[in-house]
């Protein structure tokens, strides 16, 4: 079953009040925690808790002292101390600087992003298992430097999609412990405010959000936020390759895929007789906007000291396009996955079309075995080029070889020799073991978004 809570878009998380509230939820995290270690009383703790939620506060008010102060984590904090009982608005913010904060909540924010986009990557890999089993027989031709090389199968080509796909995972998964890291030692990082309880504190607080937690709390070490760029970037580049290729499968001198379009959808405004693909259009568009942030994310790599502002400002706005738009993504690729359709006919159509000059390497490595590889393929290439001139057939051109007449007797032995229906190499094994793959993987990821869905609830 499909992840099918997904909302249809990540901007939400990435908006001026979620931005707030997630450092509101680190301001509760941090008084919860230091409270815990006797730091500040429970009872200021609780309170700030309590009142650590957007909707108690003021926003206008709150956006026209940011707007006075341009110190937007500074009049957020007057705001949640002034809205608290009694004492426990002193105990706000005990030790922290603006960035620990800022920094945190991003965590917070594309922690859940990324959550979403798992599930999405979840359902893509089920919907390409699907097609990798149902079109592990479909003869087509493979394309290399875009001519025609050899007989493949479509679920061998939609193999080939699953395992970058997976590589992404992957990818994502294993940059959550450089990226998704509690950077929390105060101004400086040397944790000049909390002193010995300054490292059980970050320890404590990164269980609490659900974070790795830095072993130095450099505010000017990022490498792993612009690292996570470059890892949404290479899946902007995976889904780019896969839009490109069906893009150009969609060509009408191809035709071996189309999209399912809804009725009442137009080609185009003065050419009634186009149906231009709309879904892979869009998915090549947004691809190529993700993929172009990282040269910016490695500018905003070279923060100074031990911080850098201005570095820092770059780099959250760079990390919240990228997350809206790695999610924006994936709910574009599982689009055009749900709309696409093969033509199998018109894949072996293709392959048929001029079928045996595409049997060269297997007659070549039969000559081989006693003429050896290079003599057998120079003459297998000379007689495709004279084919070609004389406009004989490439299985006439062959057998006048007396070479060709040791392997192949008969004329009629050669042309089934030179059938690539029957040269597909391993494509169907390929296939069937990458859906088996995709399945298990779309399982694992969805159980675990279940799993996190149920924490949070």
């Amino acid at each position: 079953m499909a992840c099918e809570i997904l909302p249809d878009s990540a901007e939400p998380l990435f908006s001026r009040e979620a931005t707030w509230q997630s450092w509101l939820e680190v301001e509760s995290a941090l008084a919860l925690t230091q409270a815990e270690l006797g730091m500040i009383p429970q009872q200021a703790a609780d309170e700030i808790a309590h009142c650590a939620k957007l909707e108690q506060l003021d926003v206008d008010a709150l956006a026209e002292d940011i707007e006075r102060t341009m110190s937007p984590v500074m009049s957020l904090v007057r705001a949640l101390a002034e809205r608290c009982d009694e004492d426990a608005g002193g105990y706000v913010h005990l030790g922290a600087t603006t960035q620990n904060i800022i920094l945190t909540g991003k965590m917070l924010q594309l922690q859940r992003a990324q959550r979403w986009l798992k599930g999405r990557l979840a359902n893509q890999l089920a919907l390409l298992a699907t097609m990798a089993e149902k079109g592990a027989d479909w003869p087509c031709v493979a394309r290399t430097n875009r001519r025609h090389a050899l007989p493949i199968t479509f679920g061998y080509k939609v193999a080939g999609w699953i395992e970058e796909l997976e590589r992404n995972v992957q990818r994502l998964e294993l940059v959550e412990e450089r990226a998704f890291v509690l950077t929390f030692g105060g101004a400086s990082g040397a944790m000049h405010s909390y002193g010995d309880q300054g490292q059980p504190l970050a320890q404590a607080m990164a269980g609490r959000l659900k974070l790795r937690v830095s072993r130095v709390h450099s505010r000017a070490a990022v490498d792993g936020l612009v690292e996570y760029i470059g890892v949404l970037a290479l899946f902007a580049a995976g889904c780019e390759r896969f839009g490109q290729e069906v893009y150009s499968l969609m060509a009408n001198e191809f035709e071996e895929v189309s999209e399912d379009q809804d009725d009442g959808v137009v080609g185009s405004s003065t050419m009634p007789h186009k149906f231009n693909p709309k879904y892979a259009v869009n998915l090549l568009a947004q691809a190529g906007e993700l993929r172009s942030l990282v040269a910016p994310a490695l500018e905003a790599a070279l923060p100074s000291h031990e911080g850098d502002a201005a570095c820092n400002f770059r780099l959250y706005k760079l990390l919240d396009t990228a997350g809206a738009l790695a999610y924006q993504l994936a709910v574009s690729q599982q689009t055009l996955l749900e709309r696409l359709v093969p033509n199998p006919s018109r894949m072996q159509e293709i392959l048929m079309a001029n079928a045996a000059p595409l049997m060269s390497e297997q007659v070549m490595l039969e000559l081989a075995k006693t003429i050896g590889r290079q003599r057998a393929h120079d003459l297998v290439h000379e007689a495709i080029t004279s084919s070609r001139d004389s406009g004989t057939s490439f299985a006439n051109t062959l057998f006048k070889h007396e070479i060709v007449r040791t392997h192949y007797e008969e004329l009629q032995a050669l042309e089934a020799a030179l059938n690539p229906l029957r040269y597909t190499g391993q494509s169907r094994q390929v296939a069937l073991e990458m859906a088996a793959s995709a399945q298990a993987s779309a399982k694992r990821l969805r159980s675990a978004f279940n799993e996190e869905v149920a924490l949070q609830q």
